[in-house]
């Protein structure tokens, strides 16, 4: 396992740390408001198979908390760029802002793995 990213972004008076690891023919990313991280929701999504498709995922969630359509985003956007399966755990405790923490954590992977996508 080789760490390729670490992060962290702040959002407004929030914190976000990001850590992505290389695993073998795919990604594990942490993502969380806190810095210990957390499991919270585990998402695995796979690249699309076809060109001009969208990727695919799947979630399951842990301890009851409410981030699926987040972590599903995420998910999909890290397995689109980086052509790989990707698992992510996403773990929010903040509920505030969740839609602006999305898209920063978006904006974020898409400057970051920018090379990636040509």
């Amino acid at each position: 396992m080789k760490k390729i990213v670490e992060k962290n972004i702040q959002i407004e008076d929030l914190t976000v740390f990001i850590k992505i690891f290389k695993l073998y023919k795919s990604y594990l990313a942490l993502i969380s408001d806190q810095k210990e991280l957390g499991i919270g929701n585990i998402t695995l999504s796979s690249p699309p198979t076809i060109k001009g498709m969208k990727s695919t995922s799947s979630s399951f969630r842990l301890f009851g908390l409410q981030n699926d359509l987040s972590s599903s985003i995420i998910a999909k956007k890290l397995s689109y760029v980086l052509k790989s399966p990707v698992l992510v755990l996403f773990f929010l405790k903040s509920e505030d802002n969740e839609e602006e923490i999305v898209k920063s954590i978006v904006n974020f992977i898409n400057i970051q793995f920018k090379d990636l996508k040509k």
